[in-house]
């Protein structure tokens, strides 16, 4: 223990370490990287802001980060810094400016303090813990090592800012001070690999912002309190299971500008080896220039035949045949059995039928055709010409898809009177769908299935997307498993069985780790290689022409240590797996890959992400979650007549806490594009279209363009009839926006207004946009900028772009 002298005069003498850069000439006097994202006076005319949000300020952007002479790579401001290891206060000068970058915590006992070589270090025996702090050329470099192969944990840094920019999701400011955002954040935990789309945080005070970037994000969180400002620690574990024992931070200095502190984390990345633009992804695959400018759309048909392809009045008439006798011999071992069975009995004293008994049927003969004991040959005797073709291969050596097209075509060939031409069966929302997507003017688009076994039962679906240029590709998951024979979802059964038993993961307590919406367990990734390769081999042994895939949770930071006795795992681990496996999937058949989340530790593997733009968020409500009375519910995963589910097609208000939360753009602020840009394309978690939110989708529309963010959008048959117009009229304006500004850095951000209201976004040199969210005009450089629209400088051309939506759209 030392004497209170001895800790006095190290505090004093010993703790002050000054960073003196000798750089060059340019490199001092350089201009910013990047404007402050600060209020533009100049631009607002002489009229007056508005509020700030909470107590959110605006700052003076005179104070500049470096940037050498050319504008390329930024550094950080140079600094002195002061620690004092008795309580870990770190703190950092620049310009006679002290900056805390850890408050003060408990008293420590410390002890073997040296200064060696630039390096000041010391340890605290009682926490089994040392720490070394490293001025680098321009940031400070703290790393914290547990001194025990036993389980470890150890808090630091503690901060508190005026301002904090925090990359949830895209980015959002939050003052300290705002009240819905101290409800929200007060006593929660996050994950950084999981709840921060990139391991780095800004907070900002007067003049300055201090960025932290953690080197080592594995099992580390940050702790939040509000009171009555909200603060926070970070903690981070050393888990016995985990050989590394070290974990680091970088710290830079800035000026009041989080557009040169996202610069910095690019820079890192690139430093690391860790970034790729689209164009270099596209080297490898130039199907990912088809990206550029496309919508995500998730085409819908849960129905193998649609009631369009049957003529009732012939059905009603059969009721009592022998195909309703074949038909009806099923209804025992079928999960809507007793519904068919039902509508049947009714059907035959009707002189009519029902538009729910249409789909009752429908619904029927869709799962039918899909049961491998359904084809008969006693039964089907009449075969068409594509049957014959089929069969001379042997029933038992089709492919899936090659099965159910001999099923299809056995029903409507053996009672055409009832059945239409099985070739054409569900075109409303499939071929024809996509031909009208053609003939809107909407000439490249990603179109996603809920499942491969849409595929499967429309192969022409595949074949016509591809052939008109867009990419398309099937929804999968590897992130749980169901009990064998249990299974309540396609992705969630494996051929292995054994996997449930041998490969899924345990927890520190013994316990398995529950599935998704705790069904079933978590598979660990580690394990479950050869099942990809499984599962992928059985897929495209349907010869369909993919061209991209969506693997659900992998770039999410969901990961986990698995303590499981005969296959333990660690976190590090886990995540190399999942990035294994959608390379594998990548590189294997040449697919367009992405993913849920889009956590940057996956940004040089996949090419889009969904959920960066939007997150989702209705599981924190049980207004939105359960209440199905409630204005606020997201809908059932259910849709009667087989299209796009409630969960998807409703329409709902959000209430006022969670629109200020998630999508109230006045606290956004684009860090995730500030970085990725021109690497990774983002849109919206699936819960969370384009249109889902009543009153937000003119503004969604504007922040499109602004951020640059692909639209969402859920469509069958009617789904497409009822936004056609409205589809088409956004991507005439998006669409060629984005595919310019995609192969750009975003290389400037600014609110123009101290709410937040207006925001003006730059790539590269030549490509800028200004939004107004606000009710009222604003004019900028000559142009009166309405409210919820975006002013659009592109090509030496200048437009306004303000969305007209269809009655009931908006």
């Amino acid at each position: 223990m030392k004497t209170d002298g001895e800790k006095e005069m190290k505090t004093v003498k010993l703790l002050k370490k000054s960073v003196c850069l000798i750089l060059p000439i340019a490199l001092i006097l350089g201009g910013c990287a990047g404007k402050a994202p600060s209020v533009d006076q100049s631009a607002q005319d002489g009229k007056e802001s508005p509020a700030d949000i909470a107590d959110g300020t605006t700052t003076d952007s005179s104070l500049e980060t470096q940037t050498d002479a050319s504008g390329g790579r930024v550094s950080g401001l140079p600094f002195d810094f002061q620690v004092n290891p008795e309580n870990f206060e770190l703190t950092m000068e620049t310009r006679g400016t002290l900056l805390t970058v850890s408050q003060g915590g408990k008293e420590r006992e410390y002890s073997d303090y040296q200064e060696k070589d630039g390096t000041v270090s010391w340890r605290y025996p009682g926490e089994r813990t040392s720490v070394a702090i490293t001025p680098a050329e321009d940031y400070l470099s703290v790393t914290i090592t547990s001194e025990t192969e036993e389980d470890n944990t150890f808090v630091w840094p503690e901060i508190s800012g005026e301002t904090y920019y925090f990359p949830f999701g895209e980015g959002k400011r939050v003052p300290a001070g705002d009240a819905v955002f101290r409800e929200y954040l007060n006593g929660q935990e996050f994950s950084v690999l999981e709840q921060l789309s990139m391991p780095f945080w800004i907070t900002s005070s007067g003049e300055f912002s201090i960025l932290y970037i953690v080197e080592d994000p594995f099992r580390t969180n940050l702790q939040f309190s509000a009171d009555p400002a909200i603060t926070f620690s970070v903690s981070h574990d050393y888990p016995a299971i985990d050989r590394s024992r070290s974990s680091s931070y970088r710290i830079y200095l800035t000026g009041p500008d989080p557009v040169s502190a996202a610069r910095l984390y690019r820079n890192y990345r690139m430093e690391q080896g860790d970034f790729m633009t689209l164009e270099q992804k596209a080297q490898s695959n130039s199907d990912i220039r088809k990206l550029y400018g496309a919508p995500f759309i998730y085409l819908w048909g849960e129905f193998l035949i649609s009631p369009d392809d049957i003529d009732w009045k012939a059905f009603r008439q059969a009721a009592d045949s022998p195909l309703t006798v074949y038909l009806s011999s099923f209804a025992g071992s079928q999960e809507n059995g007793s519904e068919f069975t039902a509508a049947l009995e009714e059907i035959k004293k009707q002189d009519y039928v029902a538009e729910y008994q249409k789909n009752t049927v429908c619904s029927y003969l869709s799962q039918l055709l899909k049961r491998g004991d359904f084809w008969d040959p006693a039964v089907f005797t009449q075969h068409s010409p594509a049957m014959t073709q089929l069969l001379a291969k042997g029933y038992e050596n089709l492919t899936e898809t090659e099965k159910i097209q001999v099923k299809k075509e056995a029903l409507a060939v053996n009672w055409p009177e009832i059945f239409t031409d099985a070739k054409q069966w569900t075109d409303s929302g499939t071929t024809e769908l996509l031909q009208g997507l053609k003939e809107s003017g909407i000439d490249r688009a990603w179109i996603g299935l809920n499942s491969w076994e849409q595929a499967y039962a429309k192969p022409e679906l595949v074949e016509k997307a591809a052939a008109q240029g867009y990419l398309i590709g099937s929804y999968d998951s590897y992130h749980s498993i169901h009990e064998p024979g249990k299974e309540q979802w396609i992705t969630a059964q494996f051929e292995d069985t054994a996997l449930y038993e041998e490969a899924t993961i345990t927890d520190k307590n013994g316990e398995k780790v529950g599935g998704f919406q705790n069904v079933g367990r978590k598979l660990n990734p580690v394990l479950a290689f050869p099942a990809v390769e499984a599962r992928m081999e059985d897929i495209m042994s349907n010869s369909l022409p993919f061209n991209s895939w969506f693997i659900d949770c992998d770039a999410t930071g969901e990961i986990y240590d698995d303590y499981s006795p005969s296959h333990p795992a660690t976190q590090e681990e886990d995540l190399a797996a999942r990035l294994e496996r959608m390379a594998y999937i990548r590189d294997q058949y040449r697919f367009v890959v992405g993913s849920e989340g889009g956590n940057d530790f996956a940004a040089s593997t996949i090419a889009f992400a969904h959920g960066i733009e939007l997150k989702t968020f209705s599981w924190m409500d049980d207004d939105m979650k359960k209440n199905r009375d409630s204005e606020y519910y997201i809908g059932k995963y259910y849709n009667p007549a087989g299209g796009v589910a409630e969960h998807f097609s409703k329409r709902i208000p959000v209430k006022d806490k969670y629109y200020t939360l998630f999508v109230d753009p006045r606290y956004d602020i684009p860090l995730y594009k500030l970085v990725y840009n021109d690497s990774v394309i983002t849109g919206y978690h699936w819960d969370w279209s384009t249109f889902k939110i009543q009153g937000a989708t003119a503004d969604r529309m504007v922040r499109e363009v602004l951020y640059n963010v692909p639209p969402l959008y859920h469509l069958d048959a009617a789904e497409w009839k009822r936004y056609q117009k409205d589809i088409a009229a956004h991507h005439a304006v998006w669409s060629e926006f984005s595919r310019k500004a995609v192969l750009q850095e975003m290389t400037d951000f600014k609110y123009l207004t101290q709410d937040g209201a207006v925001q003006k976004t730059v790539y590269g040199e030549n490509i800028a946009a200004v939004a107004n969210f606000a009710e009222e005009a604003y004019e900028y450089e000559g142009n009166s900028i309405p409210g919820h629209s975006v002013w659009i400088q592109m090509d030496g051309k200048s437009m306004i772009y303000t969305p007209s939506l269809q009655s009931g759209n908006a």
